[in-house]
């Protein structure tokens, strides 16, 4: 080892990832979403703690029906964020958390609509959709304006109780 390889910048693996990944949002956008995923892992080999390719990746996978990867990069993408290792600042930290949570919480709910799931064990469907709630109203409080994490959070929180209490609700105004 040399004294220049120690003086090196310790961050000089990250140059050039931002245009790869602005490179791999314009493949995206151009339909071109195996060549978006390509470039997005390559930047994840480079630098596995940058939160948007996991975020990115996460949201091509869960499009494209894979569920259990877009659930690992969901996840991640998630936990990355939440520490504070927002990358690319393009967005607000809110909002791109909450694009986190959100997309956690599709696939979460994507995975408890799957007929093995469905007509499997009860206890599992319920365990997913519980997740799928909280990361929604996690998504919803961190950015308000996120109307698909306002709606789902507030279409999955209506469970058997909550909706026989509002049938009893509308009952009692009609008696008025």
């Amino acid at each position: 080892m040399t004294h220049d390889d120690l003086t090196d910048d310790p961050e000089s693996h990250l140059e050039g990832l931002g245009e790869r990944f602005h490179a791999a949002l314009d493949a995206r956008r151009n339909h071109d979403v195996d060549g978006a995923a390509e470039i997005l892992r390559g930047i994840l080999k480079v630098e596995p703690r940058l939160g948007e390719p996991h975020l990115e990746l996460a949201s091509i996978l869960l499009a494209s029906g894979q569920l259990d990867d877009a659930e690992e990069h969901a996840r991640e993408a998630a936990r990355i964020l939440e520490a504070g290792g927002q990358w690319i600042d393009d967005l607000p930290d809110n909002v791109v958390l909450s694009l986190a949570w959100s997309t956690l919480a599709e696939v979460l709910r994507q995975q408890a609509d799957a007929d093995e799931v469905v007509f499997g064990d009860p206890e599992v469907w319920r365990a997913l959709m519980e997740e799928s709630k909280t990361a929604f109203a996690t998504a919803a409080r961190l950015d308000p304006s996120n109307d698909n994490a306002q709606g789902w959070s507030f279409g999955l929180s209506l469970g058997a109780d909550d909706e026989a209490l509002a049938d009893e609700e509308i009952l009692g105004e009609n008696d008025d």
